[in-house]
């Protein structure tokens, strides 16, 4: 009975075991199936979640843009492609596999997948290993293939930071269909295009040349371990030396094993004394470490731009593709060809005019250069150059704003001769003035000498920079022929009296350009300096195509650049302020400038293939100061016709070193003539200044007859003028014109 009861209650035991246990199965079955739901669900999800494989083609435009200047080779400087709110730059130019080292690309497999070759871009046992460090949060994470690092470098970025299933599986999707898309060789250079490898830098040959100087060719084994190495976490590992050369030591015999290198290609490796950028190394004779001193060198995010020639020129190419493309293109993608109209021999000599110059303490100038028949800007800096010192990325030459001053008068004088009928020889008086327009107070200009001049033409009167005469020839051809001429020119202005005198706001580049037009028989060209854009593939999206316009006509254009010409050449009884812009065997023509308060001083100069301009000043538009002390510690006065000039002619004697040089200057338009004139008279003076004309001025309605007498003693014996050695009976005081004066003179060596 006892083992009946006891077979009873093992029965009715094992009934309940087995229940539990079928219970137990239910529960996990239900679980199973409800993870295996979620996960299918999931997985689905995800599957339709997946971006295009096609994304990877952008991949190549994610990267610096090169600048090129006009030789079409030589490289001016680089624009880095930024990322985030803060703008944080990345410096990376995509390189093919044949641009790098063979020893470079076997460290970098051996470190980062060193079955890279055998798998379809998933590493199975490493998937495992992070899906089960998923669920019990491991910190250890690892295994990713070079595969996936493509996929979560590109097209995954916005979760690349994510630790979960839903960025493995997607990544391993990508992956294996990369896989089938690509070749090994495809992928991988994919691969050390988009690595990061600290700082802003992405990419090989930017890793390359910020660590070691080099470009991605020349690295060797030990160089390509090292920036494997440091791969995962660059900024940290790059600080922590001696463990990085423990670990290269580690895959330095791992490789031999694997049969990858030669026990000697590695003893080799090991002997290279490695000095990455920071880090101060000694090793012993077996290439052990003795020391390592970190030196402080960083690998810094750099700016936007960076350039060996001109940084002003990249940054107004920058600020260029910006304003025509958006950020999201320069700065997301770039990876873009831009080919400048810059002239290499032409931006060397802006460079060093502009470091050569001296200038008031703390003022800042601009260097322009533009080829008058194209309106392609051959140079330009913005900035005073200074030894040693970055530069700033403030470039004056297009973002700053100045008043032109007088350096505006030959548009004011020309629109005079085109539309109110002057010449060369028409007279003008200097003397105090003042002018009304409806709805504007009384204008009383002054000279900046506080002098006048009276009667004189006006030749004279732009040979001296004289504002009365200036804003009477604005009267004679109305402030809104001006203001239109000028309008036509690229300047943003209205009609009103100081617009003779340049009161108004400009760049120096638009400035330059405007003034150009005198140089180009009239045409207006707006300046440029990119001539075509490429993308990464060599698709050309953009190509230079500049307005054009003419606003004078041949026979204006030619007479005003001998108005100017003038101001370099001619000497008393009007003597040029522009005298010094003189450079042997080329023929030159230029207007100074200055404006109220010596705020800002200009020379704007033209001779054939250039025309160019200098401007001087404050940046907080602050005078001036009147003098100045020179490196060699003489004292300088500081104007218009000082300062700009000579840095102009510094610029232009080397920008044009070397090429033809035209004494004539440019070519002679039909319809005009010459005659020589009396600077003060205009009359016609066969000893005066050869001045240009329209064939049809009549010049006797010019000319007047001197009002000017001069009392002179002559000795009635000799019918001379007298000297301190003439008895006095014998001197009589005669009234004659200043042009008659001559005829008294002794001849040279008498008296």
């Amino acid at each position: 009975m006892n083992a009946a009861v006891s077979l009873a209650s093992w029965s009715l035991g094992s009934i309940a075991a087995v229940k539990i246990l079928q219970a137990l199965f239910l529960v996990v079955a239900t679980a199973g199936l409800s993870v295996l739901s979620l996960l299918t669900a999931s997985t689905l999800k995800w599957a339709n979640e997946l971006p295009s494989l096609d994304g990877l083609d952008a991949l190549e435009f994610t990267s610096t843009s090169i600048v090129y200047a006009a030789d079409g080779a030589t490289r001016i400087g680089l624009i880095v492609p930024a990322e985030g709110e803060n703008r944080v730059s990345t410096n990376r130019i995509p390189v093919s596999l044949d641009e790098v080292s063979p020893a470079a690309l076997q460290a970098i497999v051996a470190y980062e997948d060193d079955q890279f070759y055998e798998h379809y871009g998933l590493d199975l046992a490493a998937f495992l290993r992070a899906s089960y460090e998923e669920f019990f949060g491991d910190a250890q994470r690892g295994g990713s293939t070079i595969t996936t690092q493509v996929i979560k470098n590109t097209l995954l970025q916005e979760i690349r930071s994510e630790r979960s299933l839903e960025r493995k599986f997607k990544e391993i999707m990508l992956a294996i269909e990369l896989e089938r898309r690509l070749t090994k060789s495809e992928v991988l250079q994919r691969y050390i295009n988009v690595v990061f490898w600290g700082g802003n830098v992405y990419g090989i040959r930017a890793a390359a040349q910020a660590y070691f100087g080099k470009d991605p060719i020349e690295l060797n084994l030990a160089e390509g371990l090292y920036l494997a190495r440091i791969i995962p976490a660059p900024n940290a590992r790059h600080e922590d030396f001696v463990g990085t050369r423990a670990s290269m030591r580690e895959v330095l015999d791992k490789m031999v094993r694997q049969g990858t290198i030669s026990q000697e290609m590695a003893r080799r490796t090991w002997l290279y004394p490695l000095q990455p950028l920071g880090w101060e190394v000694t090793y012993d004779a077996d290439g052990n470490l003795l020391s390592a001193v970190r030196t402080g060198a960083d690998v810094l995010v750099q700016s936007s731009v960076s350039s060996d020639l001109s940084n002003d020129v990249v940054i107004a190419v920058r600020n260029w593709l910006t304003d025509r493309y958006g950020d999201s293109v320069v700065f997301g993608s770039g990876g873009l060809r831009v080919y400048t109209t810059i002239d290499v021999q032409a931006q060397l000599a802006a460079n060093q005019a502009s470091l050569r110059a001296e200038v008031p303490d703390g003022a800042q100038m601009a260097i322009v250069g533009v080829d008058p028949s194209t309106g392609a800007v051959l140079a330009m800096v913005g900035q005073k150059l200074e030894e040693g010192a970055v530069p700033g990325e403030l470039n004056r030459a297009t973002m700053s704003f100045r008043q032109p001053g007088s350096s505006f008068k030959p548009i004011v004088f020309a629109t005079a001769i085109e539309q109110g009928g002057f010449n060369q020889a028409t007279i003008l008086v200097d003397e105090p003035a003042t002018f009304a327009m409806r709805g504007q107070p009384p204008y009383e200009p002054g000279n900046h000498d506080n002098q006048y001049d009276g009667f004189q033409t006006i030749r004279a009167n732009l040979n001296r920079s004289r504002n009365i005469p200036a804003v009477k020839a604005l009267e004679a051809a109305t402030a809104e022929a001006v203001a239109e001429k000028a309008r036509e020119l690229g300047y943003d202005v209205e009609p009103y009296w100081a617009l003779a005198l340049g009161s108004f706001e400009v760049t120096p580049l638009q400035h330059t350009a405007a003034m150009a037009a005198f140089a180009n028989g009239g045409v207006y060209i707006e300046p440029y300096f990119i001539e075509r854009v490429e993308d990464a593939d060599g698709n050309v999206i953009y190509e230079a195509s500049p307005h054009a316009a003419r606003v004078w006509s041949e026979e204006t254009a030619y007479i005003v650049l001998d108005m100017m010409h003038g101001n370099v050449v001619d000497r008393d009884p009007a003597f040029g302020l522009s005298n010094r812009a003189v450079i042997p065997g080329r023929w030159i023509a230029g207007k100074t400038g200055t404006t109220n308060d010596e705020r800002d001083i200009w020379f704007v100069g033209m001779t054939p293939g250039l025309v160019s301009s200098v401007w001087i000043g404050n940046d907080d538009n602050t005078s001036l100061p009147s003098r100045m002390t020179l490196s060699n510690g003489n004292a300088d006065q500081v104007n218009s016709s000082r300062q700009p000039i000579y840095a102009w002619n510094d610029f232009v004697e080397n920008a044009l070193r070397g090429r033809p040089a035209d004494g004539n200057g440019f070519p002679v338009p039909d319809g005009v003539v010459f005659h020589r004139i009396d600077l003060k008279t205009g009359a016609l003076d066969p000893n005066g200044v050869n001045a240009a004309f329209r064939q049809s001025d009549d010049l006797s309605a010019d000319a007047f007859e001197s009002i000017l007498t001069i009392s002179l003693p002559i000795d009635t014996a000799t019918g001379l003028r007298a000297t301190i050695e003439t008895p006095a009976d014998r001197i009589e005081i005669i009234e004659v014109s200043p042009e008659e004066a001559s005829q008294y003179l002794p001849a040279e060596g008498a008296g």
